[in-house]
């Protein structure tokens, strides 16, 4: 009896082995690598002006050629100033005219105030004198506003540079006549750029939790910070734009340029050629209580490596896995 027992003991285990399927499996650390993701970039100048006239008059001089670079009040372009400088004087000689009348003004009110002492005027006529000499301030204070207007319309003859930049476009050719408000001369800042990409839902998550991030231009790195990520979703393309800074200006990373950010995490993931699909979900199997485990993960993209939370002793079946349906009872052939 003891002897038939033993036999149907080996003969079922010899079942349950034969049912089970071969795998091989390697730890979740011997797999697992840093988490570091990347995507195209565009490097965006973030002050391209077009530098307008701000009076009406006629070009008569550009200073300035495509490509040339240009310091902070730099004369770009010359107007013809014969106008503006004969509306600066007759304003200039305007208010030597207020000023006469105001001190007219003024003594005629001394005078007043005396005779009025000796009542030899009405208090009337001491009113008026007093009157003049408000009326005569007031002129003055416009006439000196109308100079200072005079004066700055007279500066705007010189169109100049509102900061370092590079002369993108003439806009305007020597002898145009040109009004106030028309782009005369495209510039570009170049020290002042900001780094943009579109990202994909995941790559949004794991950017936002990313301890290093870093641009590649020309096969050199620099470093750089987050600033901003746009609150508006292209369903054309689900991506969402985000805005990086440099955490140091560079004065060699030029708008345009082609680049691609990257950016690690302290998160660990797994290349895509361990992931399998089950029901509509990529996931890893594991080794679970002798049988596989299937560990789902949301984030994963096919053929994109993915985040996976594993702890590092966790054994993931490598090989095998093609037949594996969750709850499947395996045997460890090998383990690296």
């Amino acid at each position: 009896m003891k002897v038939f027992i033993a036999i149907l003991a080996l003969f079922f285990s010899g079942a349950l082995y034969a049912d089970s399927i071969s795998v091989t499996v390697k730890t979740f650390a011997a797999l697992a690598r840093p988490f570091v993701s990347d995507a195209p970039a565009e490097i965006v100048a973030l002050n391209l002006p077009q530098i307008s006239a701000e009076i009406n008059a006629r070009v008569i001089k550009l200073n300035v050629l495509e490509g040339d670079r240009v310091q902070a009040g730099d004369v770009l372009v010359e107007l013809d100033c014969q106008k503006a400088g004969l509306v600066h004087e007759i304003s200039a000689a305007a208010v030597k005219r207020s000023k006469a009348q105001l001190d007219f003004a003024g003594s005629q009110l001394k005078r007043a105030r005396d005779l009025k002492k000796n009542k030899s005027i009405s208090e009337e006529l001491l009113d008026q004198r007093s009157t003049e000499l408000q009326v005569a301030k007031a002129e003055l204070a416009t006439q000196n506003a109308t100079l200072k207007q005079a004066a700055i319309d007279k500066e705007h003859c010189l169109v100049r540079s509102p900061f370092s930049a590079v002369v993108t476009d003439r806009l305007v050719s020597e002898g145009d006549y040109v009004n106030a408000g028309v782009p005369v001369m495209a510039l570009m800042q170049l020290e002042n750029t900001e780094i943009q990409a579109l990202l994909h839902q995941q790559q949004l998550d794991s950017i936002k939790q990313a301890d290093k991030i870093w641009l590649v231009v020309n096969d050199r790195q620099y470093p750089l910070q987050l600033r901003a990520i746009q609150p508006v979703y292209l369903q054309s393309a689900e991506t969402a734009q985000v805005s990086l800074t440099l955490l140091q200006p560079q004065e060699d990373i030029w708008p345009g340029s082609r680049s691609r950010i990257y950016w690690s995490t302290k998160q660990k993931q797994l290349s895509s050629e361990y992931f399998s699909l089950r029901n509509q979900q990529l996931g890893v199997f594991v080794v679970k209580n002798d049988r596989a485990g299937f560990y789902p993960v949301a984030s994963a993209i096919e053929g994109r490596p993915a985040i996976v939370d594993l702890a590092d002793d966790t054994p993931v079946i490598v090989e095998g896995r093609q037949r594996l349906q969750d709850g499947d009872a395996i045997s460890v052939v090998e383990t690296n």
